[in-house]
């Protein structure tokens, strides 16, 4: 898709995230480390960039010690996780504003963050379609966001688990082994993507194969697919 027409329309609205930025110190938290690195470069612009970690230890230390506003996160840390992070943030500094830019965009994902009191809710590969600038926006008068794709996963899961007399009960890193497990992924690959140790893998796997009552990641995935259990979540907005 050519969206050269639409360039100056998305630098108007970089332009309009960098007055609100510049009003707010600002900690990144995320296990992916290009993110980081990409977001120091732009923060050189954008606003007062005060802090950065990779874990959800060492982001609670740099918020305690760095006096931040803005926490943005990601759901995905290489220790600990985003909806815990804004939990233990927010409860130790409720005036915080905390936007979590979602990876693994599932049903479980998203109510552990709601419940965490994130402020903002994007999809991680949408932010640069105006969904930053609208969830600052809303963030800054006090309201909350949720862009198109977590709406819609939102709204999906439920119609569905309305219909589900007997939900499995996975817990959040189960879900995430599950989904690599439906991918095809080896238990290495999985620990790999999570930045969680082989053997910790194999014991979610272990109870992913009894909480589904599969005879074995075959019938895992099966089972999986067929009680809807893997959200494929829905197409991006195009780009407006």
């Amino acid at each position: 898709m050519d969206i050269t027409e639409r360039i100056p329309t998305l630098q108007q609205k970089i332009r309009k995230s960098h007055s609100i930025l510049r009003r707010n110190r600002t900690v990144l938290a995320t296990a992916d480390r290009m993110l980081i690195t990409s977001w120091v470069g732009l923060f050189e612009s954008l606003g007062p960039l005060v802090g950065a970690a990779t874990s959800e230890e060492d982001t609670l230390l740099c918020l305690e010690s760095c006096g931040a506003d803005l926490l943005i996160c990601t759901d995905l840390l290489e220790r600990g996780s985003g909806p815990s992070l804004v939990s233990r943030a927010k409860q130790a500094n409720p005036q915080l504003k905390a936007l979590m830019l979602v990876q693994r965009p599932v049903l479980r994902t998203l109510m552990a963050a709601i419940d965490a009191g994130c402020d903002g809710l994007c999809a991680k590969d949408l932010v640069g379609n105006g969904n930053l600038l609208a969830a600052l926006q809303a963030m800054e008068s006090d309201g909350t966001y949720l862009d198109r794709m977590v709406t819609g996963v939102l709204s999906h899961s439920r119609l569905r688990r309305e219909q589900q007399r007997n939900p499995v009960d996975l817990s959040l890193r189960e879900d995430d082994v599950l989904r690599g497990l439906c991918r095809g992924m080896s238990n290495q690959t999985i620990a790999d993507e999570l930045h969680l140790s082989i053997d910790t893998v194999k014991t979610h796997m272990k109870n992913l194969l009894q909480k589904l009552e599969a005879q074995d990641r075959t019938h895992a995935v099966v089972i999986a697919f067929r009680e809807g259990l893997v959200e494929l979540p829905p197409s991006a907005p195009p780009w407006q």
